[in-house]
């Protein structure tokens, strides 16, 4: 695990877009439009924003904001072929630590409920709070 370098960014640029094409791809023309706004956050939060390593080889990362009342998850991704390796939850435990360093006592995060990260995220300890926006579920845990 480390902290990114901007040199991530196209492989995290990738990696957003995967997700978009592959979970909501009704969403990807809006994403692409959006790109200065999702860019914009990935570096105002740069310190926020951790890389997993597999072997020397990029499999993941994360990126938390901070917000007045928790610390949350905006992404999570895990490359394919890394999946079901730990990755994701190092990750978690990542974000996690970084959140509880920083003197936060809550986190929060969002995921579609047919997205599979939600069992990762409820075996973490996370719990459902409700729905959001765009019909998200919340999730909460003490950090």
């Amino acid at each position: 695990m480390r902290q990114a370098v901007v040199t991530d960014l196209p492989a995290i640029y990738r990696g957003e877009q995967s997700y978009i094409r592959s979970w909501e791809p009704d969403h990807e023309a809006s994403w692409n439009s959006q790109f200065e706004k999702h860019l914009t956050c990935w570096v105002e939060n740069f310190d926020r924003l951790n890389i997993a390593l597999l072997n020397g080889h990029f499999a993941g990362y994360s990126l938390w904001t901070r917000q007045p009342d928790c610390a949350e998850l905006c992404t999570i991704h895990v490359d394919s072929s890394y999946r079901r390796s730990g990755v994701g939850t190092a990750l978690l435990a990542a974000y996690a630590l970084d959140a509880k360093s920083q003197d936060f006592s809550q986190l929060r995060l969002s995921v579609r409920a047919n997205n599979p990260a939600r069992l990762m995220y409820e075996r973490f300890g996370f719990v459902h709070t409700g729905t959001g926006a765009h019909d998200y579920l919340t999730y909460e845990r003490c950090a």
